[in-house]
């Protein structure tokens, strides 16, 4: 039976995109379709405010890979990467000597000697060593469905990987840190930094049980954590995927929200729009999160009751707030922060004082009260990229983690605000001028990334980073090689192995499991 396209993909963010440029490079005829009116998903740069270009989402290719640049031709359309001079500059109390995250090995290792110590120097070395014989552990399950971790202990190439790889999966972040850092209060900051990237998706706290996994995804996910742009935006990637997708043949329907998967005798066989359109297809992938998909647009009638359960056990709950602004001037750092004034460190400033610092704002968090000391990442990427903002003006957006979570609508709102000014006030602190240089701004939370995006809670991971949520077990236990229990419906999103952040390897496993069924 004839059908409308041989391929259907749910969702144009950059994994959706992804596996659609795939498949069509490989002569399928493929739809990909997307609720709203813009591609790129959470990776899309909109004009929040008139002649001003924010990010909203994700801004940054923290844990991409090159080669996938290469994989997927996108320097071919356009493409253009920014690789800052750093990635961060992590400060706190006076006495603390700041962090900067220099991208440049020879930079960050006469920073860390002068500034820190060769104790220091030592220490994230000692780290690096560790973090790099876990990748090459897990390199190899990459691009193909992920073994059992206990395949991966088994099969690691000695005792000193097997222990490293059960501290990963098993242990703290700080666990992990301490080993190289043993004192608590002595280089703080550098912990501290290293803290932050631990709690990045796992709404937990340093000092939490599986957060080390997390620490080890982002240093090992990608290349190098140093935190690059794309010219013009993080859209200006999105972009990039569209015209490779389009170039291939493919086509994308823009406001199209997906009322539901249309299955026959186990089957998909494609989509219903809300517009009650009807679209046929020899496989269905989706982009979109477990919970979305399978509880939103599958039905839990076309389901086992294990596997609706396991979907139902997934978490989510990942409390955040994104304040994007606009600015007449740029801060001015005073104190023990003013170097960064000079050549552009000030483009990231990060407020995080000590991984304690970290988990008490969880556990404030937790009992729904707003952090009195919020953590905060406020950048300016106009800085690096002046396209972004008219002449003589600025971008700003702060980032802080640990926003109370699950408030009604209007008590959330609120909250959302006081927790802003509050972030703000961490930045103030030590640029006097902060405040006054600010014209507009708005204030994001996960219940706008919910409403806006589709995204199960707003979580940003699309599940969140735990143990028991990555690697063979994601999007559930059992289900790794981006099959689903539907005959014909495949996953190809974040929610699938490897994991969440901008790296285009869901959608091209997800795509390529496809083929290879096709084939068979």
């Amino acid at each position: 039976m004839a059908t409308d396209f041989d391929a259907i993909v749910v969702g144009a963010g950059h994994n959706g995109l992804t596996a659609a440029t795939v498949l069509a490079r490989n002569g399928l005829s493929v739809l990909c379709v997307e609720k709203n009116n813009w591609p790129g998903g959470m990776a899309a740069t909109k004009e929040l405010f008139k002649g001003f270009k924010h990010n909203v989402g994700a801004w940054g290719m923290l844990v991409f890979r090159d080669e996938m640049l290469k994989r997927l031709e996108l320097e071919k359309y356009g493409l253009k990467l920014h690789r800052p001079r750093s990635s961060y500059c992590t400060f706190g109390a006076p006495e603390d000597v700041p962090f900067v995250g220099y991208t440049d090995t020879t930079e960050i290792t006469n920073h860390l000697m002068k500034d820190h110590g060769m104790d220091a120097l030592e220490g994230l070395a000692g780290l690096y060593n560790f973090l790099q014989k876990f990748k090459a552990a897990v390199d190899k399950d990459l691009f193909t469905e992920p073994r059992p971790l206990d395949r991966l202990i088994a099969e690691a190439p000695d005792d000193e990987t097997r222990s490293i790889i059960l501290k990963v999966f098993q242990g703290r972040a700080i666990d992990i840190i301490r080993q190289f850092f043993p004192d608590s209060k002595k280089h703080r900051i550098i912990q501290a930094s290293l803290s932050a990237s631990a709690i990045d998706g796992t709404h937990k706290s340093p000092f939490s049980p599986g957060s080390g996994l997390s620490l080890a995804y982002h240093y090992c996910m990608g290349d190098a954590y140093d935190f690059r742009t794309p010219k013009g935006g993080i859209g200006a990637f999105s972009q990039s995927l569209v015209m490779a997708f389009e170039d291939h043949g493919g086509k994308i329907k823009y406001e199209a929200p997906v009322k539901r998967l249309l299955i026959e005798k186990g089957k998909a066989v494609g989509v219903e729009l809300k517009t009650g359109e009807k679209l046929s297809a020899g496989v269905v992938l989706s982009s979109i999160d477990a919970r979305a998909t399978f509880l939103g647009l599958v039905g839990e009638d076309h389901l086992p009751s294990d596997y609706v359960h396991a979907v139902k056990e997934i978490e989510y709950q990942n409390g955040y707030i994104q304040v994007h602004m606009t600015l007449k001037e740029m801060p001015k750092f005073t104190g023990h922060v003013a170097f960064a004034n000079e050549n552009n460190v000030r483009w990231i400033m990060a407020y995080i004082p000590s991984p304690e610092h970290l988990a008490r704002c969880y556990e404030q968090a937790r009992q729904g009260q707003v952090p009195d000391e919020p953590v905060a990442y406020c950048g300016f990427p106009s800085v690096l990229d002046p396209s972004l903002a008219p002449a003589g003006y600025y971008t700003a957006t702060l980032f802080s983690h640990y926003a109370p979570f699950g408030a009604p609508p209007n008590e959330q709102k609120e909250l959302s605000r006081l927790m802003a000014e509050r972030a703000i006030d961490q930045i103030a602190r030590y640029a006097p001028n902060f405040r006054r240089a600010i014209i507009d701004k708005v204030v994001l939370d996960q219940r706008y990334f919910e409403s806006t995006y589709g995204v199960t809670l707003g979580d940003f991971a699309s599940g969140l980073i735990h143990p028991g949520q990555m690697w063979n077990d994601r999007p559930v236990p059992g289900w790794g090689g981006y099959t689903t229990p539907v005959k014909g419906l495949y996953m190809c999103g974040s929610a699938c192995h490897p994991g969440p952040g901008i790296t285009c390897v869901p959608g091209w496993n997800g795509a390529h499991r496809v083929l290879q069924d096709m084939k068979k």
